[in-house]
């Protein structure tokens, strides 16, 4: 074995932060029990509530977080990055059962391959007033992932360690459909894409609770 290299081909550093993941992970399921439960019933008709799930899968030692980018011929927050998710339906028993539902329909991860590791407080969005409850999950084998197209235009992946780092933080400018005054936004800019609003705070929360430091940006 050459110097520097750990049981299956893994580097020192690697092997580090392989286990570094698993330890956030324990923590962030920890943290999660203290929120509101999986079980929280759906609101029956209640057309301003939805739920969202934020995978998270293994690539190349480390954790990605799977995010969608909404398509244009949906009724909200066209073309905007999103978590998978959706409206509650009305066959939707719990909060939990749509997010789970909503992320086999539009991107084919099903139900049974994800350890759920519990969910955020209820978020109220900034644009529509929807009453979002986030759900999150490790995806416990590969997605081979099927896009409902008409709903989701794209799906990706983003590793945790660019989430937290500041080379990747920028503005959004942001104008209401009703009104004519843009607004900035914080805002993580990857690979061509823009994760601001209610998918950011999630995001945030998520880096948080795992114990993630978010370096501030250079002055």
């Amino acid at each position: 074995m050459s110097k520097g290299n750990h049981r299956g081909g893994e580097t020192a550093a690697e092997e580090s932060l392989i286990v570094t993941r698993h330890r956030q992970i324990d923590s962030l399921r920890r943290a999660l029990l203290q929120h509101d439960p999986d079980d929280r019933l759906a609101y029956n008709g209640n057309d301003k509530a939805a739920a969202v799930l934020v995978p998270m899968v293994r690539r190349h030692n480390d954790l990605h977080l799977v995010y969608i980018r909404r398509s244009d011929a949906v009724a909200s927050h066209r073309g905007q990055v999103a978590f998978p998710g959706g409206r509650v339906d009305p066959t939707d028993a719990t909060l939990l059962h749509t997010a789970l539902r909503e992320a086999h329909e539009e991107v084919g991860i099903h139900p049974e391959v994800v350890d759920v590791l519990g969910g955020f407080p209820t978020i109220k969005t900034i644009a529509s007033g929807i009453r979002v409850a986030p759900f999150v999950g490790v995806l416990k084998e590969p997605v081979i992932y099927r896009i409902q197209e008409r709903e989701v235009a794209e799906v990706f992946e983003v590793p945790l360690h660019a989430l937290s780092d500041p080379k990747y933080r920028g503005q959004y400018s942001w104008r209401r459909d009703d009104t004519r005054t843009t607004s900035n936004y914080p805002a993580i800019l990857y690979a061509g894409q823009t994760i601001w609003g209610l998918t950011l705070r999630i995001t945030e929360s998520l880096i948080d609770l795992m114990g993630i430091e978010r370096k501030a940006p250079p002055a």
